[in-house]
């Protein structure tokens, strides 16, 4: 990611709020072995210390607070998902790039 980071924001909330998010990634793509629960934490975390305004924003405002915070990050973690599931769709693994040549020479 091209923006610094801000690792301030990072309170035990918001914390728990980055493992919810993370959670509820996994659990929802668990069948399309996308993203391991791990990950996404890891993922969450990034994201919440390079958008530290909008972390700061959440806190700051009553109207918005955790809830708001959560689905967000939801939000970019979706995004981040899609993208990284379009570009693994468009690459051939190892080993199905070795079972085509295989085929091709038999």
């Amino acid at each position: 990611m091209s923006e610094s980071a801000d690792w301030s924001v990072l309170s035990p909330d918001v914390m728990a709020v980055a493992g919810r998010a993370a959670r509820r990634i996994a659990d929802g793509y668990e069948d399309r072995l996308t993203m391991e629960y791990d990950d996404a934490f890891q993922e969450a975390v990034l994201i919440l210390a390079t958008k530290a305004a909008m972390v700061r924003e959440c806190l700051n405002d009553p109207g918005l607070g955790l809830g708001v915070l959560h689905h967000r990050l939801v939000l970019d973690l979706t995004d981040k998902i899609k993208t990284q599931a379009r570009h693994r769709a468009r690459h051939t693994s190892y080993e199905a790039a070795c079972e085509r040549v295989g085929a091709g020479e038999r």
